[in-house]
């Protein structure tokens, strides 16, 4: 969100701004008035997303107003600078304006989450302050909306940086490409200035109208990463330009038009919505509208906005952004617990404090003082400050990396010298609280205790194109096979199933594959996380691959999921319901085998590793941990005579689900099996699987 207040209007406006001390151009009420609710919705929407669903679509308007003031002085300065020191000249105020503040956030992060934040995390937060300072966020967030394996990562202190970065790479593209068009006119245009800035027009629209088209596909095709992606957001920032450039004011209803417009996608929009693509056109278009209004009138929005504590939110709302999210991190894990209203509310009023400071402090004194004063300065003490903070986030990456892998060797260790007491063993024997704490080894440890199959080399399918990539485990000369079929939950059962097949002689193949549940059909939508076009069509090429080709091959195929957050009930339980039928058409029994706990609610988790390093032990309640039973229920009535697996007394007692038993990490994330773990229930499953093979009544059809 850029900090710039200058008016734009034709090239020669303002005088030459070449030093602090040049005169400033008027700030627009209407502009600051925006700036205050864009931040105050993201806020507001960050602290009680369910009070201002849409409040996310606050970015959108700081991106119009982001495009408006920059093209607004580009097409200043283009006039009055030779090509080179315009440049130059361009990306030195950027520095100015934006560095300070920014590389002083990520620096706050790196401290404070040294001193509270578990070593767990320190891998993923010094990858995106890496990101953060490098200005390309938005692509990393983007990657991990399709990487499935980043689902139950933790939320990053500084994610709210791909906005920032949307715009920094913004602001390498578009002086650049006014720039040419402006010399492309002087150079063939016969009409004088009106002509160039028909070029101007002209390629400006080109943009808006191409990032457009292509924010329309790539939301449908991709929602997850078409959020995050610059292409997908050019045209909002263009739009901004396009206002800049037609320089008209005046249009007397058009700012109230355009706040009713913003209101309504505060509360019309969210976050389950294919976004932005057209509905980011409510808040786009109100936001050009407000900016096209005049400063005259007895009912105008600037009259309206010029409160100067609306203006003042506006003048520290870039530091309001950039604090409010790591603080909104950070602090409930200093604390122990998640915030209360009272806290909240304490913690709004320190957000706006710290802001205020940064503002007066950093934001304007770097801004305006003699230290950045002159470009090349500016440029260079801005690249120092960014790769002093890269050095840092890649030194704090390999300490969180150095102390897990400390702790992984020190578990080793345990895990060799286990006995009958240790992981799900001690659920069976007489080994006191199977829910004692556990000691930090074992909490970090967990983090890397990924599945076999989620191993290198990794034999469970990703969420690509439809591949026929399966594990082959257990006893390979086995006089029975039995078939794991489902997402990456059944990935996660692999050790387990594993220690099974070895222990009954069976030959075990586990056909896994990343956020594609065991149906059949198009996979329902899921709360949880977006998926693509394309991860759909592989999920439903994948599982008709299994049911016709794996499944007439074996003798029994147990189905595993994550079956919470899928939104479309009545689509998941027929797509479960007609594979089940699909596989005893085949010959094979089915085994439906229940899901582990949630660690908190749908589409919330706690990270297991991270909460045991905090706290030792965590819990969920089982109201909470168990909301996947109405799935299996619904299904048990649809199939009467279904075999089914219960795992709930391998994680729960009578009132809650835990996240280590036997000193074992039950979780490496906030939804998946640890390998350990998974391992230790082997014997149990064994157990389960050979009744389920005899059909005795401990593997009971509900």
């Amino acid at each position: 969100m850029t900090q710039l207040v200058d008016a734009p209007g034709g090239p020669h406006t303002a005088p030459p701004a070449s030093s602090p001390e040049a005169p400033r151009h008027r700030v627009r009420a209407d502009i600051q008035g925006l700036r205050a609710i864009a931040v105050a919705s993201v806020v507001v929407y960050h602290f009680w997303p369910s009070l201002l669903p849409g409040g996310f679509t606050g970015v959108d308007v700081f991106f119009v107003v982001s495009g408006f003031l920059i093209t607004g002085q580009i097409l200043r300065d283009v006039d009055r600078h030779r090509p080179l020191r315009f440049a130059a000249r361009f990306w030195a105020a950027r520095v100015r304006r934006i560095m300070p503040a920014a590389l002083l956030v990520l620096g706050f992060v790196l401290v404070a989450s040294w001193f509270i934040v578990p070593a767990s995390q320190w891998p993923e937060i010094g990858r995106h302050v890496l990101a953060s300072a490098l200005s390309i966020e938005n692509w990393v967030l983007a990657g991990d909306a399709v990487d499935y394996g980043a689902e139950g990562a933790a939320p990053s202190p500084v994610q709210h940086f791909w906005s920032l970065s949307v715009e920094e790479q913004f602001y390498l593209v578009w002086p650049v490409l006014l720039l040419l068009a402006t010399l492309f006119a002087r150079r063939f245009s016969p009409i004088g200035r009106l002509g160039r800035r028909g070029v101007v027009g002209v390629v400006m629209g080109l943009v808006l109208v191409a990032s457009l088209c292509f924010s329309f596909i790539f939301t449908n095709v991709d929602p997850g990463a078409a959020y995050f992606v610059t292409p997908t957001r050019m045209w909002q920032l263009a739009a901004g330009g396009l206002v800049a450039l037609v320089a008209v004011r005046g249009i007397r209803f058009a700012p109230w038009v355009g706040v009713a417009l913003i209101g309504i996608g505060f509360f019309v929009l969210n976050v389950d919505m294919p976004y932005p693509g057209i509905a980011a056109m409510i808040p786009t278009v109100g936001a050009c509208l407000v900016l096209l209004g005049g400063p005259d009138g007895r009912f105008s929005f600037d009259r309206a906005v010029s409160a100067r504590p609306i203006q003042h939110l506006g003048d520290i709302s870039y530091s309001v952004y950039l604090w409010h999210w790591p603080l909104l991190i950070i602090v409930p894990i200093a604390l122990g617990h998640e915030l209360s209203i009272l806290e909240a509310f304490g913690l709004l009023a320190i957000i706006l404090v710290v802001s205020e400071a940064s503002y007066r402090f950093v934001e304007q004194p770097f801004r305006r003082g003699w230290l950045l004063r002159t470009s090349p300065r500016s440029l260079a003490l801005g690249t120092v400050a960014v790769l002093i903070i890269v050095a840092g986030a890649v030194r704090f990456d390999a300490s969180g990396q150095a102390r897990i892998e400390a702790a992984a060797a020190e578990f080793e260790q345990t895990v060799a010298s286990a006995d009958e007491c240790f992981g799900a063993a001690a659920l069976d024997n007489k080994c006191g609280d199977p829910f004692a704490p556990v000691d930090e080894a074992a909490a970090l440890a967990g983090n890397n205790d990924l599945p076999i199959a989620s191993r290198k080399p990794r034999c469970s399918d990703d969420t690509g194109p439809f591949s026929e990539v399966v594990c082959h485990y257990g006893d390979p000369n086995g006089a029975r096979t039995v078939l794991l079929w489902g997402n990456s939950h059944a990935s996660a059962w692999s050790d387990a199933i594993d220690a099974a097949g070895k222990r009954l002689k069976w030959n075990v193949i586990v056909a896994s594959r990343s956020g594609c549940p065991a149906t059949l059909g198009t996979p329902p939508p899921n709360e949880i996380r977006k998926t693509s076009q394309e991860e759909q069509k592989g999920c439903a090429e994948r599982n008709e691959w299994v049911v016709s080709t794996l499944a007439p091959k074996v003798d029994l195929v147990v189905m595993s999921d994550l079956r919470a957050g899928y939104a479309d009930g009545a689509r998941s339980v027929d797509g479960f319901v007609e594979a089940i039928t699909r596989v005893r058409e085949a010959g094979a029994t089915v085994v439906w085998l229940g899901d582990v706990p949630l660690t908190d609610g749908i589409t919330t988790r706690r990270d297991g590793p991270e909460c045991l390093e905090l706290n030792g032990q965590c819990s969920n309640p089982v109201s909470k941990a168990l909301v996947a039973r109405s799935v299996t229920d619904e299904v048990a009535k649809r199939v009467p005579d279904l075999l089914t697996i219960d795992p709930t007394d391998r994680f729960c007692d009578d009132q809650r689900c835990y996240s280590a038993v036997g000193g074992v990490s039950v979780y490496f994330d906030g939804l998946h099996l640890s390998g350990t773990y998974s391992r230790t229930l082997g014997p149990w499953l064994a157990r389960e699987l050979k009744a389920c093979a005899q059909g005795t009544s401990s593997c009971p059809a509900l």
